[in-house]
C-alpha cells in the first residue's frame, strides 16, 4: 500500500443513501483506484438503510481489503438485537428493519457480515475508530470506549497517534490536539495530515446536519460536505 494511494473516509450514514452517493461524488471517489473507510453507524435512524447496506455489502466484496468497515455502535446494537430489542428499536433499529422488510429481505442473513466488522483499524499514519479512544496502545481500550465514547471529542483530551472518529454529532468537522482545543476544518482547504489528536467527521446528517468526508492524498487531506 503506497503512499501515493487516496484514501476516503466516510461516517454516520444512518440510513441517507441519497447523501452518501452525493458525497462520494463530490470526493471523486474511485472504486478501482481510492481505499474506502466507514467508522461505522452505517444504518438506523435514517429511511433508506437497506440501500446503503447493500451498497457497502456488495462494495467491500469488489474492493475486499480495499474497503475497511468499522463496527460502530449501531452496528453493535443490531448484533445484540436479539438478546436485548428494546435498546436498538429505541434508537432507530425499527428503520432498519423496516426498510430490509420493504425489499423482502431480512437483517438476520446478515448477523455474520456484521459480526466480522473490526472494532478499529490501524494505517502507518493513523487509527480509525467508531466512537473514540483512550489510550494510543489500541489493545487497553474496552469495546464500549471504542463502540460509544463521547469522552475524547467532547474534552479534547486525546493526544496520542492521530484518530479519526464519528458518533458524536458536530455542528462542523473538527480537529482536537489535545491541548489546545478545537479547529473547524474548513470545507476544501488542504491542511497537512497530523500526527497526534482526533478529528471528529460526525456532523449529524440524519438530524438534518450535514454528511461529511475526508480524503487522505499524500501528505495531505482535505474535507468536503453535502
Amino acid at each position: 500500500m503506497g503512499m501515493s494511494e487516496r484514501i476516503v473516509v466516510v461516517t454516520d450514514i444512518h440510513g441517507c443513501y441519497t447523501k452518501l452517493m452525493e458525497l462520494l461524488k463530490k470526493l471523486e471517489f474511485s472504486e478501482k483506484e481510492d481505499r474506502l473507510i466507514c467508522l461505522g453507524d452505517m444504518m438506523d435512524r435514517g429511511s433508506q438503510c437497506y440501500e446503503v447496506f447493500q451498497y457497502f455489502y456488495h462494495i467491500k466484496e469488489r474492493m475486499q481489503d480495499r474497503c475497511v468497515l468499522i463496527r460502530g455502535n449501531h452496528e453493535q446494537m443490531l448484533l445484540d438485537a436479539w438478546k436485548d430489542p428494546i435498546l436498538w428499536r429505541l434508537n432507530g433499529g425499527g428503520q432498519t428493519v423496516r426498510s430490509f422488510k420493504e425489499h423482502r429481505d431480512s437483517v438476520r442473513n446478515y448477523l455474520d457480515w456484521f459480526d466480522a466488522l473490526p472494532l478499529y483499524y490501524e494505517h502507518e499514519r493513523f487509527i480509525c475508530v467508531h466512537a473514540g479512544l483512550r489510550y494510543e496502545r489500541l489493545e487497553d481500550n474496552p469495546g464500549d470506549i471504542l463502540l460509544w465514547d463521547r469522552h475524547a471529542i467532547e474534552n479534547g483530551s486525546y493526544r496520542g497517534k492521530l484518530v479519526l472518529a464519528g458518533h458524536t454529532p458536530l455542528r462542523v468537522p473538527i480537529y482536537l490536539d489535545g491541548r489546545e482545543g478545537a479547529a473547524i476544518l474548513e470545507e476544501d482547504e488542504r491542511v497537512p495530515l497530523m500526527d497526534t489528536g482526533m478529528i471528529g467527521l460526525d456532523t449529524g446528517c440524519v438530524f438534518g446536519g450535514k454528511l461529511t468526508g475526508m480524503v487522505i492524498d499524500g501528505k495531505e487531506f482535505y474535507v468536503k460536505s453535502v
